[in-house]
This record gives structure tokens, C-alpha cells and sequence, in this order.
């Protein structure tokens, strides 16, 4: 199952990263995360990413598509596609450190995360006022 909503690049943050990296369509590569967190410009905790701009981002373990391993088409038109590793497993998917096997095909992959932006009202804990049980009235 791809994730469509990670296809737009236009609907999320341009962020510079650093060392030249921005999160760009909602996929950050595991070694831009890690230099991210490194160099202060984001820090995470869970499954939330804190930028140092105040912006919040929740995560989930995800790929993207490189291509083919042996250049030849591609059957199932994933090249380019960010994909859930839930979705890649729930396809029958095989998993290694740099690809992923989906029947026949093998592909190479970049591990990482893909990010949605959280509303920036999640996560804050303002006070809520404690609800007060009904007074009773004694007639």
C-alpha cells in the first residue's frame, strides 16, 4: 500500500537539515534523522519529532523505493514510492538492510521515517479546568 499523502511535497515544511537535507515530501532517512538530532536541529522522542523551529512531526518507520536491483521495469510501479514497513510487510514483502523483495522483484531501499506534521496544538498540555460533579439539591 503506498502512502499517497507522502507523495505531495508541496504540503510539507522545506527544512534545512544541516548538512543540506530537507524534509521535503515527509520521508527523513535514517541518517539524516540521526545527523538532524547530532547537530541539534531536531530531537525526538518516540514517536515525535521535535524540530528546533517549534514544529512537531509524528512518526512512523517507512521506506522509500530506489528501484529495481537488476534494472529491469518494474512490475508493481513502486520507484519513487514511500511505503509504511506495515504496508510492505501486509504485500508479503521480505525485508533487508538495503532492499526490500516483493515476489520476483527485488529493490533497493533508503530506511527512514515519513513525517506528518502534527497541529501545533498536539501535544501541548494546556490546564483543563477539572469537571465538578452536579450539586445536589436538598428540597
Amino acid at each position: 500500500m503506498t502512502m499517497p499523502r507522502f507523495n505531495r511535497s508541496t504540503s510539507f515544511p522545506r527544512v534545512d537539515g544541516g548538512a543540506g537535507a530537507l524534509l521535503g515530501d515527509g520521508f527523513v532517512s535514517d541518517a539524516i534523522l540521526e545527523e538532524w538530532k547530532r547537530t541539534g536541529v531536531a530531537t525526538r522522542t518516540g514517536a515525535i519529532l521535535d524540530l528546533a523551529d517549534g514544529r512537531r512531526f509524528a512518526l512512523t518507520d517507512g521506506l522509500r523505493i530506489l528501484g529495481r536491483r537488476n534494472g529491469d521495469s518494474d512490475p508493481y510501479g513502486l520507484t519513487g514510492s514511500l511505503l509504511t514497513l506495515r504496508s510492505v510487510l501486509r504485500r508479503g514483502g521480505l525485508l533487508s538492510n538495503d532492499g526490500i523483495r516483493l515476489g520476483a522483484a527485488i529493490y533497493d531501499v533508503a530506511f527512514g521515517v515519513l513525517a506528518e506534521p502534527l497541529p501545533p496544538e498536539a501535544g501541548a498540555t494546556a490546564e483543563r479546568p477539572v469537571s465538578q460533579p452536579p450539586s445536589r439539591r436538598t428540597v
